[in-house]
């Protein structure tokens, strides 16, 4: 297959409260599905849904998207095991990405993207958008809200679908906090880059990121 060419795609965040399935054909959406309540029951039904509904077959995907977190426990888990499931079954080239990189600023600045990771702290990765393009400073890491304060001292803008929770735990810096959605168009840009890349998950190995808990799963 001429990894220039794209046909279908399909991308799956599960990695916050609000889950998004995204279809995409020759980079554009042409499906795309929120689900915010019982992730478990229904992920693989709409999943089954949309593809009935836009006549798509698993085999005429290019490439399936898993995000690895940060996030919950369950919800990464539920998405991880059914993209995988897919990719295995029909041998469809499978692509891990970092849900905090679907994040960015309107204007080129160095910035922070931001995490709520409730008792524990925040998950940040530091990041800097110049031109349309961005460049990751750091990997996302967990920080104390006491580490977190002296990183965001730093930064003009802290990005975060949970910027209206985060804020008040910082007082003296809650004007940095700028709350976004996730970026569709961002997930598909780079998952694109990864195709074309050639940078593929193997089946046994999905490492995901908690927001709380063990960090790690085989």
């Amino acid at each position: 297959m001429d990894l220039n060419i794209f046909m279908k795609a399909l991308i799956i965040d599960t990695s916050l409260e609000i889950s998004y399935i995204i279809l995409v054909e020759d980079s554009e959406i042409i499906f795309l599905k929120k689900i915010k309540t019982n992730l478990s029951k229904n992920l693989f039904t709409d999943l089954q849904n949309i593809l009935n509904e836009t006549n798509t077959t698993l085999p005429s995907l290019s490439y399936i998207a898993s995000s690895i977190g940060p996030g919950s426990f369950t919800s990464l888990r539920v998405g991880a095991n059914i993209s995988k499931t897919f990719s295995y079954a029909k041998r469809i080239p499978l692509i891990s990405y970092i849900s905090m990189h679907a994040y960015s600023p309107n204007k080129d600045t160095k910035f922070l993207v931001a995490f709520d990771a409730k008792s524990e702290g925040l998950y940040l990765v530091e990041a800097e958008k110049l031109k349309n393009s961005i460049k990751y400073l750091s990997k996302p890491s967990l920080f104390s809200l006491n580490e977190a304060s002296e990183l965001i001292d730093k930064y003009e803008i802290v990005i975060s679908p949970h910027a209206n929770i985060i804020k008040n735990k910082f007082e003296t810096y809650k004007d940095k906090f700028e709350y976004q959605e996730i970026d569709p168009l961002r997930l598909i840009s780079f998952t694109n880059q990864k195709y074309r890349e050639k940078k593929f998950e193997d089946y046994s190995s999905f490492d995901l990121l908690y927001l709380r808990g063990p960090k790690i799963v085989e």
